[in-house]
């Protein structure tokens, strides 16, 4: 499973690829527009998500009868949460949102 970090502001677009994103990343800054890659909020939000996807990939693994790669594709800033997965075989994916603790629907 692979993560990234995505800087926000318009117009920047900088990705920076990680094998996991951690703690230690909170208040990284943008290497090209010195922006704050994550947040300790956007932090706080991504840690049970991250746990999910990780769990979710383990089982894909274990699915030898499924032909083409699960991918999982998951966004969060603030309260908005995006998950997007593509089982692969057909070309199409799911994507929904996810309501935050606030109960206010993204």
């Amino acid at each position: 499973m692979s993560e990234y970090l995505k800087c926000d502001v318009e117009g920047c677009g900088h990705i920076e690829h990680l094998d996991a994103i951690t703690e230690a990343h909170v208040g990284s800054k943008c290497p090209s527009c010195g922006a704050n890659l994550l947040t300790h909020e956007d932090w706080v939000a991504w840690r049970p998500i991250q746990a999910i996807m990780k769990a979710a990939s383990a089982l894909s693994a274990k699915m030898p009868d499924e032909e083409g790669d699960v991918q999982f594709n998951v966004s969060v800033h603030g309260s908005r949460t995006t998950i997007e997965i593509d089982r692969g075989h057909s070309g199409e994916g799911m994507t929904g949102c996810v309501q935050d603790r606030g109960g206010r629907r993204s």
